[in-house]
Order: C-alpha cells, then sequence, then structure tokens
C-alpha cells in the first residue's frame, strides 16, 4: 500500500514543472535567439584587444538589436499569447543579451569608449592647433578603421539612447572606467613635470569643456545628463585625475620650491573641489615620498633639512589649519631628532651668509618673536592693526583637512610662518641650540687672528632677540673676551716697544685672553715649548701680570697659530752661502718640534719626545707635516728614525707656501671635555637621588633631572642615551651599581 505524497513534495513538483517550462519557452524566444546572434556574428581573437572584430562591430551588432525593438510584430509571439510593449520587450532583450555576454563583453564597450574620446581628443587638439603636451598615445588604434568608427558614432548612440543601456546600470562601468581611463591620460601628459607655469589647471578645465562635455551630452542624452548632473560629475573626475597626477609628484612640488609655488597653489583648489576625500591619501602618499626619497643615510643633514623647511612651506600654503603639516612632517621631525649634527646644520645656516638660504633670512624676519611667544597662539595679538592688517583666515577654512575637526590641531603648527620655533620644536628645548651655537662661536673666535667679531655681534643680536639676553649671556661674554684681548694686547706691545726702543724685533706674540668660566672646555695638552717660544710668551705673560695684577695668563698650549718663515742654508760648489725661504702657518707645538732643529741637526723621536715631554706617537705624527712639506727628511737606523733639515736643492723643488692643516687642531673647543664637564654637574643631582629614595630606574632619574636641575647655568637638556652612557661610566668608576633589571643604587664599598 503506497503512502501518500507529503505536500511539500508536490509543490516542489509543480514548480520544478513551471520552470522547465519556462526555460524551455525562453530558449525559442525572439529575444534569446537575437542574443545568441549578436554573440555568434562577431570572430574573437582570444587575448587580443585589438585585432578583433568584437568591439569595433558594437555598432553594427547594436543596430540589429535596435531593428527587433522597432518593430512591434517581431516582439509577440500570438501562438503563445505572450505579447509585451516596447518596454518589457526591451528590458527582455537586455536581459537575454547580458545573461548570454562572455566575461568580456563590458570591457568590449570600454575599448569602444576609449577609442571614440581618444578619437574626439585628437580631432579637438588638430582643430585648436594644441601644443605636443597634449599628444595622446593613439597608436592602440587599428590604422585605417578609426574612420569607419566615427562614420557610425551618432548612429551607435543612438542606438544606445533606444535600448536604454547607458543611463542603466549595464554600461554604467565600462562607461566611467573609459572616461576615467582617457581623462587620467590626456591630464598627465598635460599635467606632469609642469611647476612653474600657471594655469595648468585651466587648461585641463577647458579641455573638460571642449571635450569631455560634448562627448558625454551624446552619449548619455541630454534628459540623463541634466538629471544625473553630469556636468558636476565630470568638473569632479577632471580634479580628480589631477589630483592623482600630482600625488606622483609630490616630493618635486617641494624640492621646486618656490619655482613650484604655482603647482602647489593649483594642487590646493583641485583638493577643494574634490572635498577631504583625498587628503588622507595625499598624506600618505607624502609620507611615503619623503620617507623614501630623503630619510636615508645617502642623504646630508643639510639637505633634510632644507627639504624639511620647503615642506613647512608648501603644506601651510596648502592646509591654513596645519594638521596636513602635522601630519606629512612627523617622520622628518623623528629623523631629524636621531641626527648627531642636526643642531649644529641648524645654527650654521643661521649664522652663514653664503650657504645659509631659508634659515639665515628666516633669522632676520623684520617681524619674528622670541621662541617663547612664538609658542602662543597666532591670534594672541599684541601690536595694534595697521593699514596693512588682514583679518585672520575663517574658522573653516582653519577647520582640520583631514578630520574636519575644529580645534584639534596644536598651535605649534598654526603659527605664522615661524620655521625657527618649528625647528627648535623638534627637540623641545631651546639649550641645546643655545649650547653648539657657543661651541661654535668659540671656534670662531679663536680662529679669528684679526680679532674682528662685527659678524659675531650682528649675529649674536639677532639671536638674542630670538632665543631671550638670558640664554646668550656666555655668549655675549665670550666676544667681549676678544674685544678685550685686542686692547690688552696692543698696549702691552706699546708697553714692550717703549721699554726696549733699541731692539729691533717687534713683539711677536697675539694672545687672545679669555674667562674660562664662560666659555665651553678647550683642548688641552701639556708639553714643553722651545725656550726661544716660551721666552716670548713669558715676555707676554710679565707685562699682562702688570696690566691686569692680580690676574695671571695661564696658556692653552695646544691652541693657536703660528706664522713661521723658514730659511735654509748650503754651500754651493764655489763655497758661497745659498738660501732658501718659505712660509708656514702651524700650531705652536709644530713650531717647538721645528725651533730644536735650530740647536741640533740630527733628532731622533725618542730624543724629541724628552725634550718636549710629548709623547714619542705624537712627536712622529707631527714631524711627518714637516716631511710633507720638504722641510725635514726622514731615514731609518735600525729601529729608530733620524730626522734631519732637508738640503736647499731639495727644498727648491717644491717652492710653495703651505697653510697648516692637521685633523686633530681643526676644533679648538674639545667636545669630550665639554660634555664630560656638563655631566658632572649633574653627578651630586644623581647621587642625592639615590641616597634619599634608593633604587631608581633610568627613566625616574632621567624625569627627576629634568623636574630639579632648573637654573639658567645649569639646565638639564640631555636625552635618555647620553644618561645612561654617564650612569655606565660610574658604574665603570665603581660609584654606581646597576641591577640585572635595570635599578641604579650607590655602589656601597667593603670596608
Amino acid at each position: 500500500m503506497a503512502s501518500a505524497p507529503i505536500p511539500y513534495q508536490k509543490i516542489y513538483e509543480r514548480r520544478l514543472a513551471r520552470a522547465i517550462q519556462r526555460a524551455k519557452s525562453g530558449l525559442i524566444r525572439p529575444t534569446s535567439t537575437l542574443a545568441r546572434d549578436f554573440f555568434n556574428d562577431v570572430a574573437r581573437a582570444p587575448h587580443d584587444r585589438y585585432n578583433n572584430d568584437a568591439w569595433r562591430s558594437l555598432p553594427r551588432r547594436l543596430l540589429k538589436l535596435v531593428t527587433y525593438l522597432q518593430d512591434p510584430s517581431s516582439y509577440s509571439n500570438g501562438s503563445s499569447g505572450d505579447i509585451c510593449d516596447v518596454d518589457e520587450a526591451r528590458r527582455r532583450l537586455a536581459a537575454a543579451v547580458f545573461a548570454q555576454a562572455p566575461p568580456s563583453f563590458s570591457d568590449d564597450f570600454r575599448y569602444l569608449f576609449e577609442a571614440l574620446l581618444n578619437e574626439r581628443q585628437n580631432q579637438w587638439k588638430r582643430v585648436n592647433n594644441a601644443d605636443d603636451s597634449m599628444d595622446v598615445d593613439d597608436s592602440e588604434l587599428e590604422n585605417g578603421g578609426d574612420d569607419d568608427l566615427l562614420q557610425q558614432e551618432d548612429q551607435l548612440y543612438q542606438s544606445l539612447a533606444i535600448l536604454g543601456w547607458v543611463s542603466s546600470s549595464q554600461l554604467r562601468r565600462p562607461f566611467r572606467e573609459a572616461l576615467h581611463s582617457v581623462t587620467m591620460g590626456v591630464i598627465d601628459e598635460l599635467v606632469a613635470g609642469e611647476f612653474e607655469d600657471e594655469g595648468v589647471l585651466d587648461r585641463v578645465l577647458q579641455w573638460k569643456n571642449a571635450v569631455l562635455i560634448p562627448w558625454a551630452y551624446k552619449v548619455v542624452g541630454s534628459e540623463a545628463f541634466v538629471q544625473d548632473q553630469w556636468e558636476r560629475q565630470l568638473e569632479y573626475a577632471a580634479s580628480d585625475c589631477f589630483v592623482h597626477v600630482r600625488m606622483k609628484e609630490l616630493f618635486d612640488l617641494v624640492t621646486e620650491y618656490p619655482d613650484s609655488l604655482p603647482a602647489v597653489r593649483e594642487l590646493s583648489v583641485a583638493l577643494d573641489r574634490t572635498g577631504r576625500l583625498w587628503y588622507q591619501q595625499l598624506a600618505n602618499e607624502w609620507r611615503n615620498a619623503l620617507m623614501t626619497r630623503l630619510l636615508h643615510p645617502g642623504a646630508e643633514t643639510s639637505q633634510i633639512i632644507e627639504v624639511y623647511i620647503n615642506t613647512i612651506k608648501v603644506l601651510r600654503e596648502m592646509d591654513p589649519s596645519g594638521e596636513l603639516l602635522q601630519v606629512v612632517t612627523q617622520p622628518v621631525r623623528d629623523y631629524l631628532k636621531g641626527r648627531s649634527d642636526t643642531i649644529r646644520c641648524i645654527i650654521t645656516s643661521l649664522t652663514d651668509e653664503e650657504n645659509g638660504g631659508d634659515l639665515y633670512e628666516e633669522l632676520r624676519r623684520q617681524d619674528a618673536k622670541p621662541l617663547e611667544e612664538a609658542q602662543l597662539d597666532e591670534e594672541d595679538e599684541e601690536e595694534p592693526p595697521t593699514f596693512d592688517w588682514e583679518p585672520p583666515p575663517s574658522i573653516l577654512k582653519r577647520r582640520g583637512v583631514i578630520t574636519g575637526q575644529v580645534g584639534r590641531v596644536t598651535s605649534s603648527s598654526r603659527r605664522a610662518g615661524d620655521i625657527l620655533s618649528m625647528l627648535v620644536g623638534i627637540y623641545g628645548s631651546k639649550d641645546l641650540f643655545v649650547n653648539e651655537y657657543r661651541i661654535m662661536l668659540a671656534d670662531k673666535l679663536l680662529g679669528n687672528m684679526e680679532y674682528d667679531t662685527d659678524k659675531e655681534v650682528h649675529n649674536l643680536e639677532l639671536l638674542k632677540l630670538r632665543f631671550g639676553e638670558v640664554s646668550m649671556r656666555q655668549c655675549e661674554v665670550m666676544i667681549k673676551d676678544i674685544d678685550d684681548s685686542k686692547r690688552i694686547h696692543t698696549n702691552i706691545h706699546s708697553t714692550l716697544a717703549q721699554s726696549n726702543p733699541s731692539v729691533n724685533d717687534a713683539p711677536v706674540v697675539d694672545a687672545a685672553i679669555v674667562s674660562h668660566i664662560f666659555w665651553p672646555a678647550l683642548q688641552r695638552e701639556e708639553y714643553k715649548n722651545h725656550p726661544r717660544l716660551a721666552s716670548r710668551l713669558d715676555q707676554f705673560s710679565t707685562e699682562y701680570a702688570k696690566l691686569k695684577n692680580p690676574r695671571r695668563l695661564v696658556w692653552m698650549k695646544q691652541l693657536g697659530m703660528v706664522e713661521l718663515e723658514v730659511e735654509a742654508y748650503e754651500k754651493d760648489e764655489d763655497g758661497n752661502l745659498t738660501s732658501h725661504v718659505k712660509e708656514v702657518s702651524c700650531t705652536p707645538a709644530h713650531a717647538t718640534l721645528l725651533a730644536h732643529f735650530e740647536d741640533k741637526g740630527e733628532w731622533t723621536s725618542e730624543e724629541l719626545s724628552n725634550k718636549t715631554e710629548m709623547p714619542e706617537e705624537m712627536v712622529r705624527k707631527r714631524l711627518g707635516f714637516w716631511v710633507n712639506q720638504r722641510v725635514i727628511q726622514s731615514k731609518r737606523s735600525g729601529e729608530d728614525m733620524i730626522y734631519s733639515l732637508i738640503s736647499v736643492s731639495e727644498a727648491d723643488a717644491n717652492d710653495q707656501s703651505f697653510q697648516h692643516d692637521d685633523e686633530d687642531q681643526q676644533q679648538a673647543v674639545s667636545l669630550g671635555a665639554h660634555e664630560e664637564e656638563e655631566m658632572k654637574v649633574y653627578e651630586s643631582y644623581i647621587f642625592g637621588m639615590l641616597s634619599n629614595l634608593g633604587q631608581l630606574p633610568l627613566e625616574r632619574i632621567h624625569s627627576m633631572l629634568k623636574t630639579f636641575v632648573a637654573g639658567s647655568d645649569h639646565k638639564y637638556d640631555k636625552t635618555p642615551q647620553q644618561l645612561a652612557v654617564f650612569l655606565q661610566q660610574l658604574c665603570k668608576e665603581d660609584k654606581l651599581e646597576c641591577s640585572p633589571d635595570g635599578l641604579y643604587t650607590i655602589l656601597k664599598k667593603r670596608s
């Protein structure tokens, strides 16, 4: 006995039967047959874009579909009673065609639209005599096929309008893709590399009005053109492509500034027309360009600073809010902070008239404010307005271009062009810059043989306006020392000349007398001068003691410069005495070694070391200077080197005047001793902390030093890395000990 079928099985069987019936009727529908013929009526070459008839034959094949819709009798089936209107026939035809379409069908329409728009562009270019910068590569098009395509253009657009495909979703994607592809290509040819010319964006918009708008109007039709606001869409598309082309050239915009200022302003206009859509991508592209092309060991610090300054100017031109500047330049600030010579490069640029560039001009700005005041908001104006006064930008213009927020941008990024304060803000303290300038000033003053301080006084006064008079007090004393030294040595020379009128030799010692408390730690080396040099120095010291009693001079023997006339004598074959003279500038140590050869013709390095109390290795190195200048010759005798004066004939072979260039004497300031002296000041603070609080980690010691070490003379401005090096040095000296978990304590000595 068979069981009755389950109800849902009956429902399923009925639905399946209806689906099979619909499928069979669909196969014999005219629309399905027409769709199969539409795709079979083309010889397609696989994987070949231009050597096939698929997209070139579209106008002809579409005309067959239109012919079907224009004949009402063709889409009514009297036998089955399946009669429909033209709208239903259009829908069925579209469904049949796109249901049977191959995957490349959408690409065929894109290729067709690209070809038509490219030909429109070429026609417009020929008619308007466009320049070479607007050349479009049409090598992809078939030779001889474009004329036939253009003859079918109007019929193609009419066919698409009757079928209703462009205004619907079927061809929207290939049409927009073709529009974007051709627009991007034309704008790239027109815009790329053009930084200095004004009106580049206007030429892009003119091309849009002359080519894009008429072509899109014909393709989509007048009703859809107005309804879908295609004119606004095309203006947005042109601005969008303009922005994307410039995104590839962001680094060049910065390096070419200020010549690229017209391009920067036009990019800002294009970004405003696209809204805030591309600002985040623009910031990322800009960051990546700077990190890839600038922030690497091969770039000099001065170049990085120059690009950083240009980036500040460019981004302020584009974004008054400063948000874009803050996001883009953060990697540059971090990288500059990690370079050891950043502060020296900044100070050098500030004071170097020839190579200082923007920073040199920045220091001399008439509207510059002290760094403390530059930290305030730009709206905090103390000076009354003048006839040149302009109101601040609208709050809408100061809205963040990335977040759209108001008030999210720090005041430091809204300053009115104060680049120096931004550079100082990298480190967060101006004391580092003041100390570096103090070291550089010491080298310049001690290397100035003419006692000319006018340039340094001028720079110091400008720096005082920015960094404050208190910060520059020591530098002011240093310059005053040099000015006083000039007056003192003039008085001493006059006194010596009056006390010894019969002596033909004029005083030869000029001294820079410094107040060592206000100067950085200078190079020190102890050795014994030759008696003739020592007597001249003692004579100067005696007169100074009389003039400035009870003060006394302590000579920094390593520093200074001696100008010598080196004269060598030799008898020729006839017994006549010949001589050779050359002028040499060297250090006092070199002069001392050479002076000993007047007392004795030959010396070994060991003998000179014992005589001058210099290390033997240093004696050999300094005698090498005289050997290179062909004043002294060397020869080996066993394990010793014997040095002697060179003959006149050999000296004549290289008759020149020489300037001393010893690597060890390039700087008068001992940087190592200067840093060690600074760190020693903090040693008592560290011991006080550890005595009261016991064990402390590095971070806690660093923060407490920043809090408690305050004052104009000793202000803590070291990095955690510098503090860690100093603490390790104290551990090596058995003053501190560091536990495995990084805690420092005072080492308790065992009795």
